[in-house]
């Protein structure tokens, strides 16, 4: 899926479940020091398997970019 598909689904997702209202838990599952699964964040936050595994691989990708073209700036 190219990013700005995979952007849009991200979006609609946040709006499907009302993500914005669940910043606050949604950080907090994502910082745990273990490794997220789609299943475990569809169970947390009410969802289906496939809009998690879509919702979490958009962070990846946010994160990867961040590595790489900030985090490699020195």
């Amino acid at each position: 899926m190219d990013i700005p598909t995979h952007k849009a689904k991200f979006d609609q997702i946040i709006k499907k479940y009302n993500l914005d209202q669940k910043a606050e838990e949604i950080s907090t599952f994502l910082t745990k020091k273990h490794n997220h699964n789609a299943e475990e964040f569809a169970t947390l936050f009410a969802m289906n398997k496939e809009d998690a595994h879509t919702f979490l691989s958009f962070i990846q990708i946010g994160i990867k970019f961040k590595e790489k073209h900030i985090d490699n700036e020195n």
